[in-house]
């Protein structure tokens, strides 16, 4: 049943690494600065103090998230995406339907699954604004953080707040995304994206995809029971396999620029 269960959430972090096109959100590039760098751990900074120091702060996330869903799912479907648009839209118009009119299983994979495409467009946007030489930074200070917390047993307490705020909450909730017995945090989507908007269009994207699903699933599979288990280092771990084996040629967030079609 463990095997099972780790399934779903890891080939959705997969599927986040492997949706971006080359061309997703390219205007943002104007606008790089090695300062969107600390977003990646400011994120689980906030994501985990915030609810232990502010009594309404878990509320307030979860309601942030539930208005800014809807627009990010746009901007993920029209810009992020890769596919056929009608198909997207009119999958995604699905999903959304039944995460607010049904009930049960259905409701919370459908608001999972809009959780996540919401997450790919912040990855997106965040891929387009982190310049490459401080990727890595992120990456790592991320990650980093998020293990720490969890050693020490500060995350926990955070996570069982935002779940406590969420039975306030009538309707779907978009902070995090349920799956089985398994959630995956808002940050872990995130961070999932913005590999895949780095490697959007390139060689290594395919392979980066296949990599983060399988150690992710393994990571769940071995993970003690009942702990809070940090879904940040299988993006970490592939973006270092990837680099060891000189896959992608470079990291970078720059849309690819198209060859010239000869006249």
């Amino acid at each position: 049943m463990v095997t099972t269960g780790a399934i779903a959430p890891a080939l959705l972090q997969g599927a986040l690494v492997a949706l971006p096109r080359g061309d997703a959100l390219g205007s943002l590039q104007r606008l790089r600065s090695p300062a969107w760098a600390a977003v990646l751990p400011g994120a689980i900074l906030v994501g985990t103090f915030g609810p232990l120091d502010v009594h309404s702060f878990a509320l307030g996330m979860i309601l942030l998230a539930g208005l800014a869903t809807p627009p990010l799912v746009a901007v993920s479907v029209l810009g992020v995406v890769r596919g056929p648009r009608t198909a997207v839209v009119g999958l995604a118009l699905v999903t959304g339907a039944v995460a607010t009119f049904a009930g049960g299983p259905s409701a919370q994979l459908s608001a999972s699954l809009l959780t996540a495409l919401g997450a790919l467009a912040l990855g997106a946007a965040l891929a387009r604004l982190i310049p490459a030489g401080w990727a890595f930074a992120g990456f790592t200070c991320m990650c980093a953080v998020d293990v720490a917390l969890l050693a020490a047993g500060i995350g926990q307490p955070a996570s069982a707040e935002l779940v406590r705020a969420s039975g306030r909450i009538p309707g779907p909730v978009f902070d995090h995304a349920q799956l089985g017995p398994v959630a995956l945090g808002y940050p872990d989507l995130v961070l999932a994206a913005v590999l895949g908007g780095f490697l959007a269009g390139q060689r290594g994207q395919r392979s980066a995809a296949a990599l983060v699903t399988v150690l992710a699933a393994t990571s769940l599979v071995l993970a003690p029971a009942n702990t809070v288990w940090p879904a940040t280092v299988p993006v970490l771990a592939t973006l270092l396999a990837l680099r060891a084996a000189g896959l992608p040629r470079r990291l970078h967030g720059k849309v690819p620029v198209p060859e010239p079609v000869p006249a």
